[in-house]
């Protein structure tokens, strides 16, 4: 502090030495007057008494007294006894005190003011940003950054890692980081589902989006983050070297920053689009994420908006399969089912989850030894949900094949489409939670709480050509309760419970619960997981009346009964994960070969076993996800019998700390099935039995690399085309990317 006071002393003294002779008067006198600024000191021996009648002395002794001066009077003061922001206070003042008395300098005041802005920078770099938060664990208050997602029934955190490496960013399209593969449209962007039904994504609202979830994010997994710097990512994925009829672009932007210790605000923008290799299926995926999130002592609040817009034109898929089974031309000459056919889809989500503690040590005599979240606690929170969806479809049909894709159905019109659905959602819950012990204890935490939800739905009905065009409202309110506990790092449980008491979903229900045991035989441990979720759900009123161009039905759907039974195993020293999944649905809701919503008379019973390796030997690796399914019923479930996604590569080191390289190949394999149709008006995928394919196969040449932080690779696609048979089909009659380079590269910062 005296170092910047006396630098900055004899930059102003420079700044008058320098000054013209004309301003000499004045400058002393606004010498003077800085003196009487200066605290008093003892007398200088060799200070000489000043004489109102002696002339003003020059410049240079005037401000060689005055620094004098103000160096004694600065070891005057105890510096080491004022506060950080007493001597803040201090320096800013004086700063503003100098540049009154300086010559009239532009330069010198930009010099004052960069001294100021250069000091606060300092302070506010050296002072500790401690996060005190009962939200996590002491050992992430000291992370440079933390990320997690948060259910919003009770404001529960699950921390996740940040994945910045290769392995983990070699995958560009979302589904193929979450599962073996995926029926999709041939087009990043498109309407997805993957192959393992026990991972597909569902609101149960509104079904039309739900296959663009897989893009998106809701409130329960849209990622918070708290950073003691500013994070970025940037990353683009795309045919880079591709014509620009067949480009394909993929951005990632995401940036957080805390504004104090425990506030965080983060912005994400997503972009999945390409111009498509067929005719009329150009797709343009947008996402864009506000993230706002407080990890108090004990106050928890984790909210946000995600807006995604989908702008896609729909070609309905080739018309003839042979055009790529049985000869080799250019995708864009072949005929598609659907020229003038458009969708446009967007949801808008607004929310907030968040949560106070009360420690409540009645049997302690010293209430405050405990930190907040330890011994006995209760917890009251409120979350809500504010969600806007609407999906607009657009065609002009003119041809038969276009009249036949949709079999001849025209209800309202027979040669034009405009129809349009929308659906409004708001959720309210409120909650309390008690811990009565600790969080760590074997009955950590006892939950309940109670919601109402109001869900308005737009679809056009033929009654509105007298009523006019209105919306229909439901409503629900439900009771909901958890409890959750573990034993040291051996055992951790949970189960939960809802129940509708009132409303459109009246006595639908759902009971579930989860433990997980741990071994440690060796480093890492052998963790066993086994979950059970029962459910009886009413199906959405969009599911059970209709009234389209092509598509008209009323329907009285009962309740579907949906119960699961799961257990895993991950052993992470020997990069193995497996698992077992079975579930029996009564009643299950689908949509039969002529896109027409059925409810299956019979149970229907599916068995999904999944497992996941890392092998290596030396410098060679191969990595394989695998999934095996069986279905009771193909007609209701058609799935994969058998799916694998394995990577074979070379892995060695290029520059030694800077630079890791893998060459290699990427594979798809799947057994034949009866790949499903997509209904772009209805926004569903929907089952055929006119055509299986057969057992296929897909490759990616790679280049993978990690150069520092910073991840690239370069791929050419569908590298062995047409081996070992052509039926490289993402949907029926939907073609996966044919060949072509692509580039990528990922870079946080």
């Amino acid at each position: 502090m005296r170092i910047r006071l006396m630098i900055l002393t004899l930059i102003a003294a420079l700044a008058m030495i320098a000054a013209p002779t004309a301003s000499a008067r004045r400058t002393g006198t606004r010498i003077a007057a800085l003196q009487d600024t200066i605290p008093a000191v003892a007398p200088d021996s060799t200070s000489v008494a000043p004489d109102s009648t002696a002339q003003l002395p020059p410049p240079e002794d005037s401000l060689s007294r005055v620094y004098r001066e103000l160096a004694q009077a600065m070891g005057t003061w105890d510096v080491d006894s004022l506060t950080v922001f007493e001597i803040d206070s201090c320096f800013m003042a004086f700063c503003d005190s100098i540049a009154m008395h300086l010559p009239d300098s532009s330069d010198i005041r930009k010099l004052i003011r960069r001294q100021k802005r250069e000091y606060r920078d300092s302070v506010r770099i050296a002072t500790p940003r401690v996060l005190n938060t009962f939200a996590l664990p002491d050992s992430l208050w000291y992370k440079r950054i933390v990320k997690w997602t948060s259910e919003h029934k009770f404001n529960e955190i699950e921390v996740q890692e940040i994945d910045t490496l290769y392995n983990g960013q070699f995958f560009d399209y979302p589904f193929f980081k979450k599962d073996v593969n995926a029926t999709y449209l041939g087009t990043v962007g498109s309407a997805a589902q993957t192959y393992n039904w026990f991972k597909r994504e569902t609101t149960g609202l509104f079904d039309a989006a739900d296959p663009y979830l897989v893009y998106s994010y809701t409130p329960e997994t849209l990622p918070q983050y708290n950073s003691k710097n500013p994070y970025t990512e940037l990353a683009y994925w795309g045919t880079f070297f591709s014509l620009k009829a067949r480009e394909e672009i993929e951005i990632h932007v995401l940036t957080t920053q805390n504004i104090t210790p425990a506030l965080n605000f983060s912005v994400l923008y997503e972009k999945w689009g390409s111009r498509g290799m067929l005719q009329n299926e150009a797709t343009d995926n947008r996402t864009l994420a506000f993230g706002l999130n407080h990890l108090g002592e004990k106050y928890l609040m984790n909210a946000g908006f995600i807006h995604q817009r989908i702008e896609r034109t729909e070609n309905g898929g080739i018309q003839d399969v042979k055009w790529i089974r049985d000869t080799i031309v250019d995708a864009k000459e072949i005929a598609v089912n659907l020229s003038n056919a458009s969708n446009k889809l967007s949801r808008n989500t607004l929310f907030i989850t968040q949560s106070y503690a009360i420690p409540m040590n009645f049997f302690r005599k010293d209430k405050d030894s405990l930190a907040v979240g330890e011994g006995t606690t209760a917890y009251i929170g409120h979350s809500g949900e504010l969600t806007l969806n609407k999906k607009v479809y657009y065609d002009k049909i003119g041809s038969t094949a276009e009249r036949d894709f949709y079999f001849n159905n025209f209800f309202l019109n027979a040669s034009q489409s405009s129809d349009s659905l929308a659906m409004t959602r708001i959720e309210n819950k409120a909650f309390l939670k008690l811990q009565p012990f600790a969080p760590d204890a074997l009955l950590a935490k006892v939950n309940a709480g109670i919601g109402y939800r109001l869900l308005s739905y737009y679809s056009f009905d033929p009654q509105q050509y007298i009523s006019g065009a209105k919306n229909n409202w439901y409503h629900n309110a439900y009771l909901y309760a958890g409890a959750s506990g573990s034993f040291r790092k051996y055992i951790a449980w949970d189960a939960d419970g809802q129940y509708s008491f009132a409303g459109y979903n009246f006595s639908d229900f759902t009971l579930g619960g989860r433990v997980r045991l741990s071994m440690y035989p060796f480093k890492g441990g052998i963790h066993l997981t086994g979950t059970i979720r029962t459910s009886l759900t009413e199906p959405n009123p969009l599911q059970k009346a209709i009234h389209f161009n092509h598509h008209d039905w009323e329907r009285d759907l009962g309740k579907v009964s949906d119960t699961r039974v799961g257990a895993q195993v991950s052993i992470p020293a020997w990069r193995l994960k497996a698992g077992v999944d079975y579930a029996l649905v009564a009643n299950m809701v689908y949509y039969d070969s002529l896109s027409v919503i059925r409810q299956a008379s019979r149970p229907v019973s599916i068995l999904a076993a999944t497992a996941e390796n890392e092998l290596k030997l030396g410098p060679v690796h191969w990595d394989n996800r695998a999934l095996f399914q069986v279905s009771s019923n193909d007609t209701v479930a058609p799935l994969p019998r058998f799916s694998l996604n394995s990577r074979l590569y070379f892995e060695f080191t290029v520059v030694e700390d800077a630079m890791d390289m893998q060459i290699g190949v990427n594979g798809l394999f799947t057994t034949g099935f009866y790949l499903q149709n997509y209904s772009p008006d209805l926004g569903v995928f929907f089952n055929q039995r006119r055509d299986p394919v057969a057992t296929n196969a897909y490759f990616d040449a790679f280049v993978n690399m990690q150069w520092k932080c910073v991840c690239l690779f370069i791929k050419y696609t569908d590298c062995f085309r047409g081996w070992p048979n052509s039926d490289t089909f993402s949907a029926f009659h939907y073609i996966r990317p044919q060949h072509g380079f692509k580039f990528g590269v990922f870079w946080p910062f």
